[in-house]
């Protein structure tokens, strides 16, 4: 198991893990679920003002809002971060 931002609501169920092998996003309101990516088919990672987490695979835009107050989430995000860098070969 990697590392793990939660963002869950009442009716949704939300996250993003980070672990050695890539990235699984998950979004379930009534329908939808898990998916898995690698850090080499990110294409684009974005941390708005408001601390929205967003990440491009191709022609789609998984997002996910984070809090700056919790070190976990930083965990998170600069790791993400990183291993995409890595993947694309900027090291």
């Amino acid at each position: 198991m990697g590392l793990r931002i939660k963002a869950n609501t009442f009716l949704m169920k939300r996250y993003l893990e980070v672990d050695s092998g890539g990235v699984t996003f998950c979004e379930t309101a009534f329908a939808g679920g898990a998916r898995r990516f690698g850090f080499h088919e990110i294409d684009c990672v974005l941390l708005s003002e408001t601390h929205v987490l967003s990440f491009q695979v191709k022609q789609e835009v998984f997002r996910l809002p984070t809090r700056p107050d919790k070190e976990k989430h930083q965990r998170v995000i600069d790791t993400l971060i990183y291993e995409v860098r890595r993947a694309a070969g900027g090291g």
